[in-house]
């Protein structure tokens, strides 16, 4: 019996904490994950809602962990939002609209630039329950969107990531909550 204890409490202080997925709102949210070659660590997560319906869970991934948006926006190394959705089905205008929201606030001379038009028509298809967006952002300047592992497209501006990162963990985010919980606050 002695032995079974001290094998288990090895392996919890061998094994960090880290390496165990968590579970929010039913969805496993890796501690980490490979992106463009560079391995990058959950930051912090938060739940984006809508009338006290639970939407999506956004994950933000960095290179270094931060609490600022700023220095968010200012790293020019390689990031991730994923956003997993929980709703039944959210139409892509809504998200659309919602990004747009966020670029007027946030970046207004960009709001109206063909560069946000091109992002905007990456959205094709409503999101389901279970659906994955990973937004990818380059160290090169570009933004890529996957829907469940499939890319949608990439588009190289660094505007469009200021524009972005902005939207999600800038001063005037699209929901207060969900950026405490991406910059790990909350």
């Amino acid at each position: 019996m002695k032995r079974i204890i001290v094998l288990l409490l090895t392996m919890l202080l061998v094994v960090p904490a880290a390496a165990f997925a968590l579970n929010a709102y039913g969805v496993n949210l890796e501690p980490s994950v490979m992106i463009n070659g560079q391995n990058l660590q959950l930051n912090g997560f938060g739940l984006r809602s809508k009338w006290f319906v639970k939407v999506y869970i956004g994950s933000l991934y960095l290179t270094k962990q931060t609490r600022s948006g700023g220095d968010v926006i200012s790293d020019q190394g390689e990031k991730l939002i994923r956003l997993n959705f929980l709703y039944s089905r959210v139409a892509k205008d809504k998200i659309t609209e919602a990004i747009e929201e966020g670029f007027s606030r946030n970046a207004p001379a960009f709001a109206r630039s063909s560069e946000a038009q091109n992002f905007h028509d990456l959205f094709r298809n409503d999101f389901v329950k279970g659906d994955v967006l990973d937004v990818v952002f380059g160290s090169d300047g570009s933004v890529a969107m996957k829907h469940n592992g499939h890319l949608l497209g990439s588009i190289v501006s660094k505007q469009l990531q200021v524009a972005l990162l902005k939207t999600f963990v800038g001063l005037y985010p699209a929901d207060e909550m969900l950026r405490a919980g991406m910059l790990g606050k909350i």
